[in-house]
């Protein structure tokens, strides 16, 4: 679906020339009525273009960036790069994107605001700018909740980004002051700084703390063993190893003797001699292996315990000399940054006022464009007799343009004193096309009516009558709304009668007619009454004035009231020949037209043909309309020039 199809569908059927065009002609169509309404894009795109200024000029804040470039390094000192538990130095993406979560933390962001003061900066403070001192005394109190405010402020006004493929980084701060951007920069690289600094120095300070503890710990453990050791040798007999080798040697030693007694004890001739020195030696045997196995068990328990001593003692100096290093280089601490580049005065940031001046003057263009193709397709009433007909399925007797006329009384020394202008020409193409309609029995009683009031009925009427007359016709008016009576703004009167005297008898047609001269016409006007006015309408009477009106004038006009507020023009609709039906132009809706011709249609009242009245023919080029539409224009500016 093309565009002009997509609206046709919304508000009625699409013309003929939209069913069967081709898409580029709706493109052409729409680019010439963006052309059309090129003053009105360029009115609201100045319009966005100042906008922007103002704003990016005058309102909108200026922001400085003020950037600082660190480097993670790696300590050379070997004994602070030793085994002290420190932080390694980041490689990898992973430890670099947590450097930069930890320089825009808040606690480390927190340090930045006590040490610059920023709470009382209007700028991350904003109730300090309010200009009420209850505000700005509020804002200023170290409570939990202004705090946090403030933190938050100047977290969003920092950036953080690692530099591909180094291990640089860069800290911006944005501020309206580019003194004070660049002074939170450097200031924020240096907690960064000092907090890697605190952050080792207090894993070192933990260490040596624990390690004084531990040593602690170790020393009365070691009194304990090596005590225990002293009073195991105090218990032994023997004092060492070396003693219960020689005890060993000395139960070898006896028994070798044993066995050499035991073997001279077999050829000896005083075999009882022998006898008391075996027994003596085995005796003494005995009383070594005894004293071997006490004394072995005894050194076995003396080397534990020197074991478990002496692992005590090893362990206790290392973790001294541990304890006394980690003393030795606590203060000696280290970043694992430091700063490559220090943040110079920030260099303008925003507002961008080129770039904002452009999208206010676009976006104006933009909605400029939007209301001008809505003005041009999407429309609730009609703006060409084609529209109309293809709309109603009836044709289309005129089309009046609106007369340049602000005062009713204006309008007949109008149409009497500009015979060539266009709405009085409009009218005699109105007639003449009325007059054809049956060529055979021309009408005589001709109703106008319309679907809502201000539709140019009642000034429709007035012309046609006078355009009647200019024929030298006899023509009556007849005022049918006699609720409202507008006809007497139009013209002088009633002066005695109307047609209520008629209808009641009081005073025959030809008296209560009032004759107009500047009219060429008579005029019977319109009486308040109490009684309904679609009964007197509906009334044998009424028929029976117009029998005596149609006796007594060649033409008739009846200006009806509208068809959608009271049912008289349906009822008056069966004693006329012709009913002319107006719509205003691009006014009247279209559902409104649908509903009253639907009302017409009900009572079997035939439509003669449609007039499209007030037609403004300065807009008709504006809407894309040329041909004959245009020509009004073209017709009454030659016309008033000429004059």
């Amino acid at each position: 679906m093309n565009i002009r199809q997509g609206f046709a569908g919304a508000y009625g059927p699409a013309t003929r020339d939209d069913q069967t065009a081709h898409g580029d002609l709706d493109l052409v169509r729409v680019g010439q009525a963006l052309w059309r309404g090129r003053r009105t894009i360029a009115l609201l795109g100045l319009l966005g273009l100042i906008i922007g200024a103002v704003y990016g000029f005058g309102i909108a804040r200026p922001k400085y960036a003020a950037t600082a470039l660190l480097v993670m390094t790696q300590s050379q000192d070997p004994v602070i790069s030793g085994d002290l538990p420190a932080n390694p130095v980041a490689h990898d993406l992973s430890d670099m994107n947590t450097q930069l979560h930890i320089i825009q933390s808040r606690g480390l962001v927190q340090k930045l605001v006590e040490a610059l003061d920023l709470s009382r900066d209007p700028e991350f403070n904003p109730a300090l700018g309010s200009g009420l001192p209850i505000l700005q005394a509020a804002a200023v109190t170290d409570g939990p909740e202004q705090v946090a405010q403030v933190v938050s402020a100047v977290q969003d006004a920092i950036s953080a980004h690692v530099q591909r493929n180094t291990r640089i980084f860069s800290v911006t701060v944005r501020s309206e002051d580019r003194v004070k951007a660049a002074n939170m920069a450097n200031a924020l690289s240096s907690l960064y700084l000092q907090d890697q600094v605190d952050a080792k120095f207090q894993a070192a300070d933990d260490a040596v703390r624990w390690l004084s503890d531990r040593v602690g710990d170790l020393r009365q453990d070691l009194t304990v063993r090596e005590a225990a050791v002293a009073q195991a040798r105090v218990r032994m007999d023997l004092t060492s190893t070396e003693e219960l080798a020689n005890l060993n040697a000395r139960l070898k030693d006896a028994r070798a003797r044993l066995q050499d007694v035991t073997l001279r004890a077999e050829r000896a001739s005083d075999p009882e001699r022998l006898a008391l020195q075996k027994a003596a030696l085995q005796n003494s045997i005995a009383d070594l292996e005894t004293a071997v196995e006490v004394q072995s068990a005894d050194v076995t328990v003396l080397q534990e315990l020197e074991r478990d001593a002496q692992a005590t003692r090893v362990l206790y100096e290392t973790l001294l000399a541990r304890l006394k290093e980690a003393s030795a280089i606590r203060g000696l601490q280290q970043a694992d940054a430091r700063v490559l580049s220090p943040a110079a005065l920030g260099t303008y940031q925003s507002p961008r006022k080129g770039l904002i001046m452009a999208v206010c003057a676009v976006v104006g263009m933009l909605l400029a464009s939007v209301h001008v193709l809505w003005r041009q397709f999407v429309h609730a009433g009609f703006r060409s007799v084609e529209e109309l007909e293809e709309a109603t399925g009836r044709p289309v007797l005129g089309q009046v343009p609106h007369l340049p006329v602000t005062d009713r009384g204006a309008l007949i020394p109008f149409l009497t004193d500009h015979p060539t202008a266009a709405a009085v020409e409009a009218m005699r193409n109105l007639r003449t096309s009325l007059l054809m309609s049956d060529i055979d029995q021309p009408p005589q009683v001709i109703l106008v009516a319309s679907a809502v009031p201000d539709e140019g009925k009642t000034t429709q009427a007035v012309a046609l009558t006078h355009s009647l007359a200019g024929l030298g016709k006899r023509v009556l008016l007849i005022e049918g709304d006699i609720r409202r009576c507008t006809l007497r703004h139009y013209v002088p009167g009633p002066s005695k009668h109307g047609i209520m005297s008629v209808l009641t008898g009081d005073v025959a047609l030809s008296d209560a007619v009032q004759h107009v001269p500047g009219l060429d016409a008579d005029v019977l006007f319109g009486e308040a009454s109490r009684t309904s006015a679609a009964d007197l309408f509906a009334s044998r009477r009424f028929e029976q004035m117009i029998g005596a009106a149609r006796a007594g004038y060649n033409a008739v006009v009846i200006d009806s009231p509208p068809a959608l507020v009271v049912p008289d023009a349906r009822v008056m609709a069966r004693h006329a020949d012709a009913v002319l039906f107006t719509v205003g132009w691009n006014k009247t809706t279209r559902p409104q037209v649908a509903e009253a011709l639907r009302q017409f249609a009900m009572v079997n009242a035939k439509i003669t043909g449609l007039v499209l009245s007030q037609v403004r023919t300065e807009e008709l080029a504006r809407y894309g309309y040329g041909g004959t539409y245009a020509a009004y224009a073209t017709y009454d500016k030659g016309y008033y020039g000429a004059t």
